[in-house]
């Protein structure tokens, strides 16, 4: 395990996890933080033994968001200043959206304003069941920030996202696998356990393909029916051409199992 201050680092096989670490402060966000994850995430995202990532906090509670004292102080700092503080947050954000490999949040207790965004910004989602989640920015005279009003958007009917931006008041891990913003619904404690074991299978597949397959789901609420044809037909084009897919193509005429990473897998890891 590596560290940093606010960021351990451990590898489970072809997994990378990341853990959020200030459980005394519910993993309140940092820029210490920030920094660590923004490296991490580029290191694991060069790395060809990485096939996944995890991310999650230490402790009983995947991330309260922003310290709000350290949003007290920047009541004396300058617009600009401010919107720099903030795009360390967004600068995370989109660095979890556009890494080239699957990246899954565990969430343990709930997540929290920032932190639910860092959640929703991941490509799955593992809950335990009866976690809570929040954005309270308004109980506070503030807005939302770090695209959760676009995550959620894009994921749940409008009237519950305002109702939860107006409101203040939280909701729970179950009704947002209700939704479908919720992949795994898991008993308390077995979040990282489940998102490990989801993160070692997408490991096994083909890392050039899923990295298409995750820019094409990303993009799709943006662009037209014409424009997605178009990209999926190119993203087609490309995979066809593919060593992964001659290796998956021959796998199944043969009936076994597709070696996408140059390793025989034994009959224990199947």
């Amino acid at each position: 395990m590596s560290a940093s201050q606010r960021l351990f680092v451990r590898h489970e096989g072809a997994v990378r996890v990341l853990v959020n670490h200030h459980p005394e402060r519910r993993n309140a966000l940092s820029p210490e933080f920030f920094d660590g994850a923004m490296q991490a995430l580029a290191a694991a995202e060069q790395d060809a033994q990485v096939g996944a990532i995890v991310l999650t906090g230490a402790g009983s509670f995947f991330c309260a968001g922003g310290d709000l004292n350290s949003l007290a102080l920047r009541r004396e700092m300058t617009a600009d200043e401010r919107r720099q503080r903030l795009e360390l947050l967004h600068g995370l954000v989109r660095r979890l959206r556009d890494c080239g490999k699957p990246v899954i949040a565990a969430v343990e207790g709930g997540a929290a304003g920032a932190g639910l965004s860092l959640a929703l910004a991941c490509d799955l989602l593992v809950a335990a069941r009866g976690a809570q989640f929040g954005i309270s920015y308004v109980k506070v005279g503030l807005t939302p920030d770090g695209g959760i009003t676009s995550f959620l958007s894009d994921l749940v009917p409008r009237q519950c996202v305002t109702e939860w931006c107006l409101t203040g008041r939280p909701f729970d891990a179950e009704r947002l696998h209700a939704l479908g913003a919720v992949n795994r619904l898991v008993a308390p404690g077995q979040a990282l356990a489940e998102a490990i074991a989801l993160g070692q299978d997408l490991a096994r597949g083909p890392a050039r393909a899923m990295a298409a397959i995750k820019a094409l789901c990303r993009a799709a609420p943006e662009r037209t029916l014409d424009e997605q044809l178009d990209a999926e037909r190119e993203a087609m084009v490309l995979s066809q051409a593919d060593a992964e897919s001659a290796e998956g193509i021959a796998a199944f005429l043969n009936k076994r199992r597709p070696d996408f990473h140059g390793r025989r897998e034994t009959r224990a890891e199947r």
